[in-house]
């Protein structure tokens, strides 16, 4: 697992090991392993540079499964420098995928791309995989590109590839002081007292689903067999930032302080997921409602803060 050390590589490293497969896990030199650290002697540890090459194929060795978690970027900032977006993601991805074709035993290639980026503005909501793919930022552009190139060696090279389009995840082990993932981030600020700031007027609407449930069905794909390799992976459902601040308000049971600042360009207004085809075929169905997974990472925060 490539990435194995971030918020969504580390649940699913947990769920896979769960489920009864060794996990090796992939990541940068000297990592922090604060998310993996109740997993440490569970699972092996492979530490280097995911743009060379030999790191790669040493990480390869002997593996069924990989899943690809990569990412230099967020969106709010891969268009900063577009060149180093290309560099470290989609070129390293493109050569990750050179070393599983040399690598004639990997079984299965997933790649977890965007469903909240590719699609840019969308024409229908919600989402299908067949909606064009007309991203606005750099990130959503490279999310694209792999995904074409993990399609190009499927066709060509026979690799079983998998692309999995994320909506927008939450749950533990998600950066409460980090630029990306509202809900952690608006909780800590609201357990703290500090201030909320918001891009536009809150009416933002994204589709929400609890890291729990996506690594139940990351892992249940492991044993599936599909003609299909594309899905939408979020819960269907829609809330804006304001039903967000709603229900943490309700939670903490104190008012919060909201400042609301100009909307952003590149922020789609509404982004909701179709998720019939990824329920269809790995008979699966969310199963943490946004109530219930704000209330598991509140009660996540206070115990740590103790």
């Amino acid at each position: 697992m490539l990435g194995g050390g971030g918020f969504i590589g580390s649940h699913l490293a947990e769920k896979l090991l769960d489920a009864g497969y060794s996990v090796r896990i992939f990541d940068i030199r000297n990592f922090s392993h604060k998310n993996i650290s109740s997993l440490i002697n569970k699972l092996e540890i492979v530490e280097g540079d995911f743009n060379n090459s030999k790191d790669i194929r040493s990480a390869l060795i002997d593996i069924d499964y990989v899943f690809h978690l990569v990412s230099c970027t967020i969106p709010s900032n891969s268009m900063i420098n577009p060149v180093f977006d290309i560099e470290t993601n989609l070129v390293s991805s493109v050569r990750l995928l050179e070393e599983c074709v040399l690598n004639n035993k990997i079984k299965s290639f997933t790649f977890i791309s965007s469903g909240g980026t590719v699609y840019g503005v969308p024409k229908i909501i919600p989402i299908p995989e067949t909606h064009p793919l007309a991203p606005l930022n750099s990130y959503g552009i490279i999310k694209n590109t792999i995904e074409n190139y993990c399609s190009l060696y499927r066709k060509i090279y026979g690799l079983n590839c998998r692309i999995f389009r994320l909506s927008n995840p939450y749950g533990e082990h998600q950066n409460p002081h980090g630029l990306q993932g509202v809900i952690p981030v608006f909780l800590n600020k609201a357990i703290t007292g500090e201030e909320i700031e918001i891009w536009g007027d809150g009416s933002v609407v994204r589709d929400y689903i609890y890291i729990g449930d996506v690594t139940e069905v990351l892992t249940t794909s492991l044993k599936v067999v599909s003609d299909d390799f594309i899905f939408n992976i979020g819960t269907g459902e829609g809330h804006s930032l304001n039903d967000i601040l709603g229900v943490i308000e309700k939670i903490v049971n104190k008012r919060i302080n909201i400042k609301y600042q100009q909307a952003r360009t590149f922020d789609v207004q509404v982004n909701i997921l179709d998720i019939s085809k990824i329920k269809s075929v790995f008979t699966w169905e969310p199963q943490v409602g946004l109530k219930q997974g704000i209330e598991k990472i509140y009660n996540h925060l206070l115990q740590k803060s103790i």
